[in-house]
């Protein structure tokens, strides 16, 4: 079987994006820096795609396939990009969902513009607003939760989900080296809270930091 990822309308579309979030992302980050100080962080970045790298991108896809997921919940959609992943998978899988949530409306609708162009937009559900709003009526077991949103956010995001996160779920949170980082990672880490977890790296030495965690 063809992974969904090695198709021309997907792959085209992938190197678009990380074309135009190079162009970008520079000058999103010098005007959130030197924004007024009303202004929330994540607003000023609206324009920011802070996508993950392709390296992250295919261990997700990854993760999804060889863990079988049929439901996934993607915390920090933005443009869409590592939705893209996420939802090749559930597809090559024989079906499931992506439910991803964004604060800023101006991302989501270019976020589905993208998935609509990567052919896969039928796999996932979109919702805007406050993650731990438009999250709170899970019901249903959640395969892989990927945290990739504000950083503060992830431990309450992974508390609100916890109840659905059967054994062998996987977490996988994004920006592992992040400063705000500290207190969720030792939670992860300690084997009381029900975890297996580690760091690892992707793009080589000096590279980006992820979590990759399991529920025992």
């Amino acid at each position: 079987m063809t992974s969904s990822l090695s198709h021309p309308q997907v792959t085209e579309l992938l190197a678009t994006l990380y074309a135009d979030a190079a162009s970008k992302d520079p000058q999103a980050h010098q005007a959130a820096a030197n924004r007024e100080p009303e202004i929330h962080f994540f607003h000023a970045m609206r324009h920011a795609y802070m996508a993950i790298g392709p390296a992250f991108g295919h261990l997700l896809y990854s993760l999804v396939r060889t863990s079988k997921a049929r439901t996934i919940v993607e915390f920090g959609t933005s443009f869409g990009v590592s939705t893209i992943y996420l939802a090749a998978a559930i597809r090559d899988n024989g079906g499931g969902k992506v439910i991803t949530t964004e604060f800023e409306p101006e991302k989501v609708a270019k976020a589905k513009a993208n998935l609509t162009a990567a052919g896969l937009v039928q796999f996932v559900d979109f919702r805007v607003g406050d993650a731990l709003q438009t999250l709170a009526g899970q019901s249903e077991n959640v395969d892989l939760l990927f945290l990739d949103g504000a950083k503060h956010l992830y431990i309450e995001v992974l508390n609100l989900l916890e109840p659905h996160l059967p054994s062998g779920a996987i977490v996988a949170s994004d920006n592992a080296d992040h400063e705000e980082m500290a207190s969720f990672l030792a939670y992860l880490r300690d084997p009381q809270n029900g975890y297996t977890s580690s760091a690892i790296f992707t793009d080589g030495v000096g590279g980006k930091a992820h979590e990759i965690t399991v529920r025992n």
